[in-house]
């Protein structure tokens, strides 16, 4: 019996995907850590929409240069 094996590379728009729902879930944790010290809704709220907001860009671009990076990947034949 022959397995067959799939060669994938990763897609602008699963990165994309990958990179919004996990600036969610940051978004929803950073908001209770950022209320929980400041006792402040808007001071809160801009804080998180801050530092998510050029952390979601770092965080696609991470991802674009790693696909890219070799070390730790096995050959697919």
């Amino acid at each position: 019996m022959k397995i067959k094996t799939i060669k994938s590379t990763e897609k602008h728009r699963r990165s994309i995907t990958k990179s919004v729902t996990y600036r969610l879930l940051s978004i929803t944790a950073d908001s209770v850590v950022a209320y929980f010290f400041t006792r402040d809704i808007a001071l809160s709220a801009g804080i998180v929409l801050l530092v998510n907001g050029y952390s979601t860009f770092l965080y696609y671009f991470h991802e674009r240069i790693w696909a890219h990076i070799h070390w730790g990947k096995q050959n697919i034949k």
